[in-house]
């Protein structure tokens, strides 16, 4: 096992609690779903944390490309 990648995945599940909670206010804000807050940042960790143990350098492009949505 590489503990490593593993630590960076860990950093990276931090990183989506914040990036869960900024998606789950941008969704109540301007859509109207059915999806509770809890399940979109519970979702938003689950992916950053895989993604981020799977693919160590394409995670940081996908926090650089959902950054310019939400400064745009």
């Amino acid at each position: 096992m590489n503990h490593e990648r593993l630590i960076t995945a860990f950093y990276y599940a931090i990183d989506g609690i914040i990036l869960g909670f900024g998606i789950a206010l941008f969704t109540s804000f301007y859509l109207s779903t059915s999806f509770s807050s809890a399940k979109i940042i519970l979702f938003t960790i689950i992916s950053c944390f895989v993604i981020g143990y799977l693919f160590p350098h394409c995670i940081s492009l996908l926090f650089k490309s959902i950054w310019r949505i939400f400064v745009k």
